[in-house]
């Protein structure tokens, strides 16, 4: 029942990725000595003669990690504990740019994983997002999607667990006037679970924006969801959205939409929830950067038949480089997850908080190599029928290339 498909902070804190790429330094640093001075004018030069000869991009990054994991399986008794190696190579590929007439976005990238005592955990993860835009005079079409297939820890299972998370999404936008641009959009989410319990949702909706200035513009949306939920049956909604894209200055951007899901059970009655997500960025500094996420949304629950929860959370962090080679921040999040049931006669009374911090530094070790450590605290103080309370500890460190 997510409108929007993004990240939240459960799924941060559940550290299914080994990567050690946090939210707020997902790239590695492009930074250099003064004695690279002939080296950046010699790049310079080649990249600008070949966009002469092309519009596209290619990079290729191989990254190997080790981490060391205080509860594997996420538990509050008989805690294990273990040593993960990984490799993930992959790549990113872009043609054209936000003004091109065609404009093509891949990201793909493979995660072989290998533990030291649970090699029955052992597991290739693959993460894809695509995104394929074709604009017009007044009229765009944007086609995107994610497939995630995924074996690690799972707040919800309280363990680990497999999934596969297949969500593409068709947008047609039309400019109506300098000011005002309307447009259709449809979702399909589908996240299939290993011996658990699946679900898959369809959303349709139409959108309207009005822009008050170049920097700040102010929307409506509405959405109706159909669901189909294993062992729970189907479940249908409307979402009210407002949305929203303001830009106070070169340093400070908001966006985002909030407002509230209808959502119709099969036979325990109606519910009201709050759902969207705010994005907020600040450059403090050139070279200081903080950031925030809020969301909310209702998602169905793979452990526990025929129960949703609404979660309510943000992720915050900040960024700050220290000279040319070293940049150190800290990511920190806090979700809240109340259980609710989509039938009569089951009845949901489990909640989840779910808290986690992750100081990290990364060292650039030259144009295209850099070294990360981090350290990660997670605590989920989970109470009711199926709760899965437990206490984790991460510390991780890995090498990536790119090129």
């Amino acid at each position: 029942m997510n409108a929007e498909g993004q990240e939240t902070m459960r799924d941060a804190a559940a550290g299914t990725q080994a990567s050690l790429a946090s939210p707020a330094s997902e790239k590695v640093l492009d930074t250099l000595d003064e004695n690279d001075s002939e080296d950046v004018f010699l790049d310079e030069f080649m990249n600008y003669q070949m966009k002469l000869l092309k519009n596209w991009k290619l990079r290729v990054f191989t990254s190997g990690t080790w981490r060391y994991d205080s509860n594997v399986f996420l538990r509050n008794t008989n805690v294990q504990s273990d040593m993960m190696y990984s490799v993930s190579p992959g790549f990113q590929y872009s043609y054209g740019d936000e003004q091109a007439k065609l404009q093509v976005l891949a990201d793909y990238n493979a995660q072989f994983n290998f533990y030291d005592k649970y090699s029955q955990q052992n597991s290739l993860n693959h993460f894809l997002r695509l995104s394929l835009a074709y604009r017009m005079k007044k009229t765009s079409i944007k086609l995107s999607g994610l497939f995630h297939q995924v074996t690690g820890g799972d707040l919800d299972v309280g363990g680990q667990a497999s999934r596969v998370q297949f969500s593409p999404q068709l947008q047609v936008m039309y400019e109506v006037s300098e000011k005002v641009r309307v447009g259709l959009n449809g979702q399909l989410q589908r996240t299939h679970y290993d011996a658990l319990i699946s679900s898959t949702t369809y959303r349709f909706g139409v959108f309207a924006d009005y822009s008050f200035s170049p920097r700040f513009r102010l929307g409506l949306q509405f959405n109706e969801m159909l669901q189909e939920v294993d062992q729970s049956g189907d479940q249908s909604g409307q979402d009210y959205l407002v949305r929203l894209e303001y830009e106070a200055s070169k340093k400070l951007s908001l966006t985002g939409s909030g407002g509230v899901h209808m959502l119709h059970t099969t036979s325990a009655g109606d519910a009201t929830l709050p759902l969207g997500t705010l994005g907020f960025k600040y450059a403090a500094s050139p070279k200081t950067t903080l950031y925030a996420n809020l969301y909310a949304r209702a998602q169905n629950s793979p452990s526990l038949g025929g129960q949703y929860f609404q979660s309510e959370g943000v992720m915050m962090g900040i960024q700050q480089q220290l000279g040319s080679k070293v940049t150190v921040g800290a990511d920190f999040g806090f979700d809240f997850s109340a259980y609710h049931s989509y039938l009569a006669g089951v009845s949901g009374t489990r909640k989840d908080n779910v808290r986690f911090a992750r100081p990290w530094l990364k060292y650039a070790l030259q144009r295209h190599l850099s070294l990360e450590v981090f350290y990660q605290h997670t605590t989920n103080d989970s109470t009711g029928v199926g709760s899965q309370p437990f206490a984790r500890d991460l510390v991780g460190a890995g090498i990536t290339g790119s090129w």
